[in-house]
């Protein structure tokens, strides 16, 4: 036969080895269990964009770059290529930068590279022993937006970006979607618009040419609309590439923005000024009157200009993560509080780095300052600070009646807020009324559980009375007993039985019937509610009141109280002298706009306290001498009284003319006219002398005419300031400030809410006060003896209080 194989002459020895040992051969390796495979690890998607095919359309012609108008005040572009600076000096390290680039798509797929080449760490400014710190530090924020839309991605309906926290941004609303950017990696943001691509309207982020994660949807909103490449970032330099060669190989050729074809490419149009020079614009408007609500419609329409105001400042700072209460930095809206314990916020260095950047970068601005706009020594500084050739400077007057189109944009807001306020009373009656009812159904429940146990309850003692009367049947009356008590409960139960028969015939359960009354309760009151039941909140409507306004109630002012009171006497209009071009008003013409300022400040004038008001030397003479005089009056009245020698002089029979005397001190044999004088007689005589020496020595502190006198509301104010005492109108027993100056009414009276008095002598003698009080203390005399009590006085002894020394 054929010789063996090789395999089985070399397997020969080992059995044959096998068997002389007696040792069984060992199994073979087929029949031993296979080990469990290690698990595979997923397969990666394939990648569904294809490699572009070749495009002979004409390309974009423009350079793709980012131009200033769309990139914000702390972004620094370098001189060559597309590599961009967050400034990171005078608290602008907190704040986000953006920029969007100078050609957006609208068509096809295209893409653009983002690479971190420097990461910032600046120093935190402590205020105190405290420092804040904002996280992330760093941050980038790469994606697609609008030509409107905000600079800062993700914000707003109109961008999406990825972030390097991984997330996936629009709306304010992010999804993890990939890790996390680090220095040095390209980054690469696919757009493809492309409806032929299974990942049309789609966007997705590639790291050193490796996909980071699925393609993510483009919102409706911003569908059918061109989307520029855009960047946000902080405490970092990025180099932008936009083409046309990208950095890092991708796993599919794309174009990249500077090769995008001219008829899928959208440029932003930002047209230079005809003569070269942008606008500097000073908005001049009265406080609380439509200044920030005119400027919000004309930025919506001028979209090109930049707002330089604090409102602005600290709206960045709250877009930047740098949050605060509302209610602290809202105290005004010109200028607001900033309290963000951060020392390059709160020192107002933010403030002074954009003056100075704003000076140098050529935009178009408008500084929106409401107080100092109005005041000519601030717009001149304000004008100062953009001169040369590269900037024209121009005020809009915003004063008087506003236009119809204001007007109605006031009306739709002040409608929007009422209807806001119906919805959330709306929202708070439903959310009460699911209250009440849960309330109630769990009352009903436990009342419900309630009778179940009490029945319970009242079942086991039937039973157990029932159980102890038959113990005592047993015991003491035997079998008869027994029997008796037997036929009791039988005829109990037949009695029931009946009951319920004769309950059925008449169509009632009576074991139902407590139920059912209740069931009826219960459904009468839910029928009430469903009545009554609102589905939706009512319709907001405005009475005819507040139709006929012209600027909404506010419940932020624009200016602070204190801060409108020290300025508001130096507010003009802007003229061509003080350095501006050109001068528009919005509203009024400039005879209309200057009345109705000088009507405004009038107004203004009579209803604010003068802080700063002293007395003059004029006052302080006259008071020392009235001081002086006044003492020695009622010195003279004691003496009179103690030398019991009354004389009737002056009164004699009622018909002697107090007015002819004199000397007050002395109307004959050395009585005085005052000899009658009571306490309220000298109160309502040191009154009289206190509101004439006020009101004219007021008149010449003060010296404008536009202040004719001291306002009603501002009496006792004044009062305290020049007399150094404070005045109680009840110390006089009287309620208001008509009825105090009706007992004195011979010297001042209110004229237009004006301190007003009845004769105009400045150098008015103190006697002549003393006649004035005799002759009301006589009136006053006759009429209680007539039995009018109305005329009798109730002062107080503290309304005698004597001025306190100066």
């Amino acid at each position: 036969e054929g010789a063996p194989a090789a395999a089985d002459v070399a397997m020969a020895p080992a059995e044959g080895a096998a068997e002389a040992t007696g040792e069984a051969a060992a199994p073979a390796t087929s029949d031993l269990p296979k080990a469990p495979e290690p698990p595979k690890a997923p397969e990666k998607p394939k990648e569904l964009e294809e490699d572009a095919d070749s495009d002979s359309r004409p390309k974009v012609k423009q350079q793709a770059t980012f131009l200033p108008p769309d990139t914000t005040l702390n972004v620094l572009p370098s001189v060559h290529g597309n590599v961009l600076m967050a400034l990171a000096d005078g608290g602008m390290q907190y704040f986000l930068a953006g920029a969007r680039a100078s050609v957006g798509m609208k068509a096809g797929r295209y893409m653009f590279e983002v690479k971190i080449v420097e990461i910032l760490n600046p120093a935190e400014i402590a205020r105190g022993h405290q420092v804040r710190t904002w996280t992330p530090r760093q941050l980038l924020r790469i994606g697609f937006a609008t030509s409107a839309s905000s600079l800062f991605l993700g914000d707003t309906e109109d961008s999406v970006c990825f972030d390097s926290e991984g997330q996936f941004t629009h709306a304010k609303k992010a999804t993890s979607v990939a890790q996390k950017f680090a220095r040095e990696q390209v980054l690469a943001v696919v757009l493809n618009l492309d409806p032929s691509s299974p990942n049309a309207d789609t966007v997705s982020l590639f790291r050193d040419g490796q996909r980071m994660c699925e393609p993510q949807k483009l919102p409706e909103s911003m569908k059918g609309k061109a989307l520029f490449p855009a960047v946000t970032f902080r405490n970092l330099t990025v180099h932008v590439n936009l083409g046309p060669q990208p950095m890092a190989a991708m796993p599919f050729a794309c174009r990249m923005v500077q090769d995008a074809a001219q008829a899928d490419a959208e440029v932003a149009a930002h047209p230079v000024p005809k003569d070269g020079k942008f606008d500097v614009m000073l908005p001049v408007g009265y406080p609380d009157e439509g200044t920030f609500e005119w400027l919000d419609m004309f930025l919506a329409k001028n979209p090109q200009y930049v707002e330089l105001s604090d409102r602005k400042i600290l709206e960045w700072a709250h877009t930047s993560g740098i949050w605060k209460s509302k209610q602290h930095w809202k105290s005004s809206l010109d200028k607001p509080d900033y309290n963000f314990n951060i020392g390059g916020m709160d020192d107002f260095s933010i403030r002074r780095v954009l003056n100075a950047i704003s000076a140098v970068v050529p935009r178009n601005y408008v500084v929106m300052e409401v107080r100092a706009n109005l005041m000519p020594e601030e717009r001149k500084k304000t004008l100062g600070r953009f001169g040369g050739p590269r900037f024209k400077r121009t005020a809009r007057v915003v004063m008087g009646e506003p236009s119809q189109e204001f007007k109605d944009a006031q009306m739709e807001r002040l409608l929007q807020e009422k209807q806001q306020k119906e919805d959330a009373m709306f929202r708070g009656r439903l959310a009460e009324k699911a209250r009440k009812k849960i309330v109630q159904e769990r009352q009903k429940q436990f009342e419900e559980q309630r009778k179940k146990i009490e029945e319970q309850k009242k079942a086991k003692m039937e039973v157990d009375d029932d159980e102890k009367k038959e113990d005592a049947v047993k015991k003491e009356g035997g079998a008869e007993e027994e029997a008796k008590l037997e036929a009791k409960d039988e005829a109990k139960e037949e009695a029931k039985e009946e009951a319920k028969e004769e309950a059925k015939e008449e169509g009632q359960d009576p074991t139902k019937e407590g139920v059912k009354e209740e069931a009826k309760a219960d459904a009468k009151e839910e029928a009430k509610e469903m009545e009554v039941e609102e589905t939706e909140p009512p319709k907001a409507t405005l009475t005819d009141e507040e139709k006929s306004l012209w600027f909404r109630p506010k419940t932020t002012f624009d200016v602070k109280e204190s801060a409108l009171n020290q300025a508001f006497a130096s507010f003009s209009l802007p003229g061509k002298d003080e350095g501006f071009d050109s001068i528009k008003f919005e509203w009024e013409q400039e005879a209309g706009s200057t009345e109705y300022l000088r009507k405004k400040v009038v107004e203004k004038k009579r209803s604010t306290k003068l802080e700063s008001i002293q007395p003059g030397q004029w006052f302080q003479d006259k008071l020392a001498a009235w001081k002086k005089t006044f003492s020695e009056w009622q010195e003279k009245l004691t003496a009179f009284k103690a030398t019991a020698k009354e004389q009737e002089v002056g009164e004699g029979d009622g018909k002697a003319d107090i007015f002819t005397v004199e000397d007050v001190a002395n109307v004959g044999n050395n009585v005085p006219l005052f000899k009658e004088f009571q306490m309220e007689d000298w109160a309502l005589l040191q009154l009289r002398y206190e509101l004439f020496l006020l009101a004219a020595a007021w008149k010449k502190d003060v010296a404008d005419e536009d202040r004719p006198g001291v306002p009603e509301g501002h009496l006792a104010f004044y009062y305290g300031r020049y007399f150094k005492k404070q005045l109680s109108i009840k110390a006089f027993g009287v309620d208001t400030g008509e009825e105090f100056l009706k007992l004195v009414k011979d010297t001042a009276s209110w004229e237009d809410g004006i301190l007003a008095l009845k004769f105009s002598d400045e150098e008015r003698d103190a006697g002549h006060f003393v006649k004035l009080a005799e002759e009301a203390r006589r009136d006053r005399s006759r009429r209680l003896d007539a039995g009018d009590e109305t005329a009798r006085l109730k002062i107080q002894p503290t309304a005698l209080a004597p001025p306190a020394a100066a």
